[in-house]
C-alpha cells in the first residue's frame, strides 16, 4: 500500500536505496509535495502504472504515469548536451520536435544504457525528473501540466523499479527550473486519441428536488457500471464534477402557460449562475421547462456551455428503437404535445395523452409522492400509481413525463414488475445515461498501447 514518506524513512523495517533517497532528498530540499511507495517490479510505463499505488488502490490511467527518455543533443557550435524528455506514458516522443526545440544541429540519439551506467550509475525505466537535475536539460511536453482526470497528480518510479513517487506537475516544474541548467516546456508528444477536456454538470431542480437528486443518481449509475465492466474504475476519483441548483420556484412551472415569463427569469438565474461556476453542460431535471431550450441554448452560447434536453434524449430513444403506438403521462400542457410541450415534436407520431379519468388519480398521486420522506414505503402511492396505467394507457407502450412517477420508480425498482404487458419508456434514465454518455466518451483511454 501507499505509504508517506515520512512513515518510509522512521521505519527500521523498511531500506530504501540510494538511488531513491536521492530522489527523496530533492524533493524535500525544494518543498515539493510527494508520496513514496513501494509496488512489485514494474518494467514498463504500462507494466508501473497497472502496479502503482495510489488512495488506496492499485494501478493508475495510463496517462497518469510520467514517462522520461534521456537523450544526448548536439548543438552548432560542437556541444554535446544530456537532456531528459518528459511527456505522459498514453504519448509518443515526437523526437523531430524535440530536437527543433533543443537547436540541435542533429537527430537525437538516445543515451546508451552503458553511458547511463557508467555515468549516472542508473537504467532505463528508473529515470526520473528528480534525477540528478543539474546534469541534464530536461523537456517537458506542455500536457503534463493540463488537468486529466482527479486526483490530478502524476506517478512515476523514484529512481529504483519497485519504488515510486506521486507528485504535483507544476509544482515539481518549479523545483526543476532551480537546479536544471535549463527547462524547456513545449509540445514535444503526440497524444493518442481526442480532446480530454472533461464535462462538468449543472443540474438544475426544483419541481421537486427529487428528481435532480434523481437524475444524478443515474448518472453515476450509469459511470460505474460501465467503468467497472472495462476495469477502469477508480472510486470516487471516476465520477465527473456536479453542481445541483434546487430551485423552490421551479414549481411555478406547473402552471407554464400562465406564468412563462416568470419561470423563464429563474431559470434565466439559474443558468447564469451555473455558467459563472465553470460547468460545461446544463441539465433540466424537469419535463416541462425544457420548453425554453432554444432560449436555454441561446444564452449559455457565449459561455461555451452545452445544453442537453431531456425531451430530446428521449425523442432520439424512440426513434432510435423505432417505438410507437404509445401513451404520454404528464400534466396537460405536456402530454397533450401542443405548443408549450416540450414533446411536441413526437406529435407526428402514433402518441397520446392518458385518458381524462385518470387526470385526477394523476394529481393527487404527484403530492403523494412529494410528501413521501426518501425511500419511504407507501402502499396508497404504489397502487395508485398501478391503477393509472392500467386504467388510463391502453397502448403497449407508456412514456412517463412525470417526474414524480421517475422519482418514485427510481425508489421501487420492483414497481415495473406489477405492470404486466405494458413497456415504460422513462426519460430519466434515458437522459442520465445520455449525460454520462457525454462524460464516459471524453474520458482518455487508459491502456492505449505506446
Amino acid at each position: 500500500m501507499a505509504v508517506p514518506t515520512g512513515l518510509v524513512k522512521n521505519s527500521a523495517n523498511v531500506k530504501i536505496p540510494d538511488a531513491v533517497k536521492q530522489s527523496l532528498a530533492f524533493l524535500e530540499q525544494n518543498n515539493v509535495w510527494h508520496i513514496l511507495s513501494q509496488n512489485s517490479t514494474a518494467t514498463s510505463c504500462k507494466d508501473a502504472a497497472a502496479r502503482r499505488h495510489r488512495l488506496g488502490l492499485q494501478g493508475i490511467p495510463l496517462y497518469d504515469e510520467l514517462k522520461s527518455l534521456c537523450v544526448v543533443a548536439y548543438r552548432g557550435d560542437g556541444s554535446r548536451h544530456y537532456c531528459m524528455l518528459h511527456c505522459r506514458s498514453n504519448a509518443r516522443f515526437n523526437l523531430v520536435l524535440a530536437e527543433k526545440l533543443l537547436e540541435a544541429n542533429r537527430a537525437l540519439a538516445h543515451l546508451s544504457a552503458e553511458e547511463l551506467s557508467s555515468e549516472f550509475s542508473a537504467e532505463y525505466g528508473t529515470v526520473n525528473p528528480f534525477f540528478m537535475p543539474k546534469e541534464f536539460i530536461h523537456v517537458f511536453d506542455e500536457d503534463i501540466f493540463k488537468q486529466y482526470t482527479a486526483p490530478h497528480t502524476m506517478m512515476t518510479n523514484a529512481g529504483d523499479h519497485t519504488w515510486a513517487l506521486e507528485f504535483e506537475p507544476k509544482t515539481l516544474l518549479t523545483a526543476v527550473e532551480k537546479e536544471a541548467p535549463q527547462v524547456l516546456v513545449a509540445t514535444i508528444a503526440e497524444r493518442i486519441g481526442k480532446d480530454h477536456k472533461l464535462p462538468s454538470f449543472g443540474i438544475i431542480t426544483g419541481n421537486g428536488p427529487e428528481s435532480g437528486m434523481a437524475l444524478w443518481r443515474y448518472i453515476n449509475e450509469t459511470i460505474h457500471k460501465t467503468l467497472s465492466a472495462d476495469g477502469r474504475l477508480h472510486g470516487d476519483l471516476s465520477y465527473p464534477k456536479v453542481l445541483v441548483h434546487s430551485i423552490p420556484e421551479m414549481g411555478l412551472s406547473m402552471e407554464l402557460t400562465q406564468r412563462e415569463d416568470m419561470v423563464w427569469g429563474v431559470i434565466s438565474q439559474a443558468l447564469a449562475q451555473l455558467c459563472n461556476n465553470g460547468v460545461t453542460h446544463i441539465a433540466l431535471a424537469c419535463n416541462t421547462t425544457p420548453y425554453f431550450t432554444e432560449q436555454i441554448r441561446h444564452f449559455c452560447e457565449p459561455y461555451g456551455v452545452e445544453f442537453i434536453s431531456i425531451a430530446e434524449s428521449t425523442e432520439q430513444y424512440i426513434q432510435q428503437h423505432n417505438l410507437d403506438d404509445i401513451t404520454i403521462i404528464g400534466i396537460p400542457v405536456v402530454a397533450e404535445l401542443g405548443e408549450f410541450s416540450a414533446y411536441k415534436a413526437l406529435a407526428g407520431l402514433n402518441i397520446r395523452p392518458a385518458s381524462d379519468r385518470v387526470f385526477e388519480d394523476l394529481q393527487e398521486f404527484g403530492y403523494l409522492v412529494k410528501r413521501l420522506g426518501d425511500k419511504e414505503q407507501d402502499a396508497k402511492a404504489m397502487n395508485k400509481l398501478q391503477h393509472i396505467i392500467n386504467a388510463g394507457v391502453d397502448t403497449p407502450r407508456v412514456l412517463i413525463a412525470l417526474t414524480e412517477i421517475s422519482v418514485f420508480m427510481q425508489r421501487f425498482p420492483k414497481f415495473k414488475g406489477r405492470i404486466k404487458n405494458k413497456e415504460i419508456i422513462d426519460p430519466l434514465p434515458i437522459y442520465g445515461k445520455a449525460l454520462a454518455t457525454c462524460y464516459l466518451e471524453a474520458l482518455p483511454q487508459e491502456q492505449e498501447l505506446i
